[in-house]
């Protein structure tokens, strides 16, 4: 079976599985790691296909983290995703679906002026999918309590043992690295009244549910 065939029925299969399941905004992700010497070549390809793209399309490209070169987040309209073969310039092509509350009408507001994605991808430990999903819900609660933005949460619902995957999307690197100015008893309370034990507890707590985290940061190819 010819390529294009196969995961065009791939991705029908995924999309009625998940219509099943979801009641939230539906993405398509693909992670794509280029042949040796090709990553010139690939994120043209890339590029074109956003600017075709009828739904929209961001591109992400990794700086440190993870084994993949790019990153493409797009929305799942009416109809089936469309599938896209870069055998020609990848060597790695990995697409799978997953559901968030975030729609992609701000998504895509956001990344308009945004250079730096913070991505984490976890798997959760067995029986503690609830608990993590609670995690991240909390620590954006903290986030947005310290003057921060929220990340965006995803949930897989069909097509990698990645559970779910949160997006924090930056100007640039400073404003994701730097905290705002406020005094330790701020950052205290946001903690304590996010469910932490304490700020110190965030990242203890996180580890009680996972057994496996990818920490990527990428940029935004325009």
């Amino acid at each position: 079976m010819k390529f294009k065939q196969y995961t065009t029925l791939l991705l029908a299969l995924l999309f009625s599985l998940s219509l099943k399941a979801n009641a939230e905004n539906l993405y398509q992700i693909t992670l794509l790691r280029a042949s040796p010497g090709l990553l010139p070549d690939l994120i043209e390809l890339t590029l074109e296909q956003k600017k075709t793209s009828k739904e929209g399309l961001i591109i992400m490209r990794h700086s440190q983290g993870d084994h993949w070169d790019l990153m493409l987040l797009m929305p799942v309209g009416d109809g089936m995703p469309e599938a896209h073969n870069y055998q020609l310039k990848a060597d790695f092509q990995h697409d799978f679906l997953a559901k968030s509350a975030s729609g992609w009408d701000v998504i895509e507001e956001i990344s308009k002026e945004a250079n730096l994605f913070h991505i984490e991808m976890f798997q959760a430990s067995k029986g503690m999918y609830a608990g993590l999903l609670e995690q991240r819900h909390m620590e954006n609660n903290y986030l947005e309590a310290t003057q921060r933005n929220a990340n965006h949460i995803f949930e897989t619902t069909f097509g990698s043992d990645t559970d779910l995957f949160t997006l924090g999307i930056y100007s640039d690197l400073l404003s994701f690295a730097k905290d705002p100015d406020l005094d330790s008893e701020v950052f205290e309370k946001a903690a304590t009244d996010a469910g932490f034990k304490a700020r110190s507890d965030i990242g203890f707590y996180l580890r009680r549910f996972i057994n496996g985290h990818q920490d990527t940061l990428a940029t935004q190819v325009k």
